[in-house]
């Protein structure tokens, strides 16, 4: 077969990327992306090897986020990046934190759904995935409710730049703007947190200590900015994608409203299914042999994490959508060991996983438990949309309320 020249941005890959996932791990597993200038990998193994291997550095990040968050642990490597995930890590995952964040993800979540009450079609994007995380990342760090709206504002614009692969300056500058409210909003507070530290996650941000490394304002600022434009984004996304793959596939849908045990199994699999990130990149330090050629030094790529989860020599019959596929473990699905790519590999192993895990377990239960039957509002399938991030344009869903 000729080599197909693949652009990223065309109507034909933007509308259905995953036949051209399985052209490029047949065909062309390496090619030069000309519109951006970067390399591109589709194979499972190259996207592990581009984690994990030394030879690939996160530096893009320092024009994707750190104009926006300054330097963050997702961009650094080394001891550096060492240094700052231990003292991240066990303030993120502590064990009272998520205790405590429980009984407030689950009150969000009634919350929301009580507003439907008296209605028969709501749209599930605008009024219940796109505001849980960002109530549940507030609740998180402690902050007031009632700031809802402003954060929900800077979480739209921030987005928007991360996704700003044309570079457009207007975006940027909105996204500045954005962040400059964002710090002067979280000056005063850390004031007070670390006066007087509480049990919220910006409290143990300010009091985490490991091996004398503390973070400075500066840096708990964007770590805060990074959770929040990071973290609620793919929850987001990830809820409305597995609420849609399930309508698509009543039948599964069926067995984990009979069989709760299933919806770990039913997360991963619409995690690897319908990512909600379908591509990160990396910057190559030294040239890289990988299974489709060589990349050069200092190349920018494109790792297509959408396609990792699509590849058939990892995943059988990689293109259905399947609850009780053997290859995914829901023991190790959200650990490091995990196969599929949605998390990422190695050292950058997103450290938000387990609350993610929690927000989707606990999304999905309320809808499960409030909804008691549900099905598309309109006859045509809500469209997928995006080539950066991937999900549905619009979820308008038609239910019954459970009584």
């Amino acid at each position: 077969m000729n080599a197909m020249r693949i652009n990223l941005f065309s109507p034909e890959y933007q509308e259905d990327p995953y036949y051209f996932y399985q052209v490029m791990h047949r065909h062309q597993p390496l090619f030069f992306h000309e519109p951006t200038g970067s390399y591109v990998l589709s194979r499972h193994e190259d996207i592990v090897k581009a984690f994990k291997d030394p030879a690939f550095s996160s530096r893009n990040y320092a024009w994707q986020m750190e104009p926006l968050h300054g330097k963050t642990i997702i961009q650094m490597d080394g001891r550096e990046h060492s240094a700052s995930r231990n003292v991240v890590v066990p303030a993120f995952r502590g064990k009272e934190l998520m205790e405590n964040t429980l009984p407030v993800m689950r009150s969000y979540a009634a919350a929301l759904l009580s507003g439907f009450n008296g209605r028969e079609v709501v749209e599930l994007r605008d009024e219940f995935t796109n505001i849980f995380p960002i109530k549940v990342i507030v609740g998180l760090l402690g902050l007031p409710e009632e700031d809802l709206l402003l954060f929900h504002r800077w979480y739209n614009i921030l987005q928007r730049q991360f996704t700003n692969l044309s570079n457009d300056d207007a975006v940027l500058q909105e996204a500045l703007t954005a962040r400059d409210e964002f710090r002067a909003y979280l000056d005063a507070v850390l004031a007070e947190r670390m006066a007087k530290p509480g049990h919220d996650l910006l409290s143990v941000l300010c009091t985490a200590e490991v091996d004398g490394v503390r973070m400075d304002s500066t840096q708990i600022k964007g770590f805060c900015g990074l959770l929040l434009q990071a973290g609620a984004e793919t929850t987001d996304k990830a809820l409305a994608n597995m609420v849609r793959n399930l309508l698509l596939h009543p039948d599964q849908f069926e067995r984990l409203r009979k069989d709760r045990s299933l919806l770990d199994r039913a997360i991963i699999e619409s995690l690897r299914f319908s990512p909600p990130t379908h591509m990160l990149l990396r910057v190559t330090n030294e040239k890289v042999q990988v299974s489709g050629g060589e990349i050069p030094a200092e190349a920018t790529v494109v790792c297509l994490i959408g396609a990792a989860n699509r590849d058939g020599k990892v995943f059988d019959r990689p293109d259905e959508f399947n609850i009780f596929r053997e290859e995914l473990d829901p023991r190790t699905a959200f650990t490091g060991a995990s196969n599929i790519a949605t998390f990422g590999f190695g050292r950058h192993y997103c450290v938000g996983v387990q609350l993610a895990k929690m927000e989707m377990q606990v999304a999905m239960e309320y809808l499960m438990d409030y909804m008691e039957e549900m099905s598309f509002a309109e006859p045509e399938i809500p469209k997928e949309i995006g080539v950066f991030t991937r999900y549905p344009e619009s979820l308008r869903i038609r239910f019954k309320p459970r009584t």
